[in-house]
């Protein structure tokens, strides 16, 4: 959670933006206390006990709103970690939270029992102006075709004069993104799940006249990209957008967009080192073969020394010389295809392609007698070797 503070529901929040139809809460399963240890239990439960999607969602939207209290002493001072295994444990077990820790619970149980949700932060809007308590986040799921947004923390209560309120509102279970909007902004524009999204200088009614003048936004195209990418990319691209609409409009996206850069600067570097190591991982494997090589060629030149005896059948003597050849060719490829900037390994990277070369040289060579004594008559072979000693002397 990045932010200013944890965003919980005002207890003067404005009215709910649709009509909600009362959801008979006593006819939805009620998960037991024994199936609550962990999300994989109690997505389990859900599962065999309700019939639909939308049934499991309801059933788990009435327990976190029944049984996870807001944290109102630490509302104030958010919590370091975002989607992470801690805070689902942490708020299991003491069955109280923040934004943060409602929205994790409630997609990780989600996720557990095969169904797409998505932690989205961003911040609360109350009639076009931004709510001052600070980022918030909750939950975007998928429903069949249709994305709606589901808000655990504001359905659990409200805080009102530093009291946290609990009553169950079902105002924010899965809100349609049209109308969610309209209270839930996100820092990133594609969340909004909208054809026309609006921008962060835009929030009020003009606003939402003005992004219909705009080009459409093909959300889905990029939602699509975003399942493919590293957390880097991802991170790389949301800043991009927030900045294309309306960039650091509020001390939450400027707070945002800081922790972005940071940790974007970060996982860069990351990567580039883990890139580098994989480099020289793949440098030391080729020079590992080549050693191997070596050993192989001194193999065949003692076999030679010794005029091929034990006799070895021709093809068997052709094999292993050309697995030899084969082995070299394999390391001078792959050591041409290392892409290294670092002085040290790009010297050792020289030394070894001019050794490579080197001994492709003795290799052809022996390739070529070991052809011409293949084609010799058997009983004129070994003259070959006391040509070839003279040829050099």
């Amino acid at each position: 959670m990045v932010g200013i503070s944890a965003s919980a529901q005002s207890g003067k929040s404005a009215k709910p933006t649709k009509a909600v139809k009362p959801i008979v809460t006593t006819a939805i399963p009620q998960i037991p206390e024994a199936a609550t240890a962990s999300p994989a239990a109690m997505a389990q439960w859900l599962k065999g006990h309700t019939g639909s999607s939308t049934a499991l969602q309801q059933a788990l939207f009435n327990w976190v709103a029944t049984n996870i209290a807001y944290d109102v002493p630490n509302m104030n001072h958010p919590n370091s970690y975002r989607d992470s295994a801690a805070a689902i444990q942490r708020t299991l077990r003491t069955r109280k939270g923040l934004c943060t820790d409602y929205a994790v619970l409630y997609a990780q149980v989600c996720r557990e029992a095969g169904i797409n949700a998505i932690v989205v932060t961003g911040y609360g809007l109350q009639n076009d102006i931004m709510i001052p308590t600070g980022s918030h986040d909750w939950v975007l799921v998928k429903n069949g075709t249709q994305w709606t947004i589901t808000d655990p923390t504001w359905g659990a209560g409200a805080v009102d004069n530093g009291r946290f309120i609990p009553k169950i509102n079902w105002t924010w279970f899965q809100a349609l993104p049209q109308l969610a909007v309209k209270t839930h902004m996100p820092y990133d524009p594609m969340w909004q799940m909208l054809s026309f999204p609006l921008r962060h200088d835009e929030l009020n009614s003009q606003g939402f006249a003005a992004a219909t003048r705009r080009p459409v936004f093909a959300f889905n195209d990029s939602l699509n990209a975003w399942f493919k990418q590293s957390r880097l990319e991802r991170l790389q691209h949301a800043s991009a957008r927030i900045r294309q609409f309306g960039g650091a409009a509020n001390p939450f996206i400027m707070s945002e967009l800081d922790w972005m850069d940071q940790t974007i600067k970060v996982l860069a570097s990351n990567q580039e080192i883990e890139a580098r190591n994989r480099r020289v991982d793949q440098f030391n494997e080729v020079n590992r073969d080549y050693t191997e090589v070596v050993k192989l060629y001194n193999e065949y030149v003692a076999f030679k020394n010794k005029q091929f005896m034990p006799e070895m059948k021709d093809e068997a003597l052709k094999k292993m010389i050309d697995v030899i050849a084969g082995r070299l060719e394999a390391a001078e490829k792959s050591l041409s295809g290392l892409r290294i900037q670092d002085d040290t390994i790009k010297h050792n990277m020289d030394e070894l392609l001019q050794a490579i070369t080197e001994m492709k040289g003795k290799v052809s060579g022996e390739q070529a007698f070991v052809n011409k004594y293949i084609k010799t008559e058997k009983g004129k072979r070994r003259e070959l070797f006391y040509v070839q000693v003279a040829e050099k002397s």
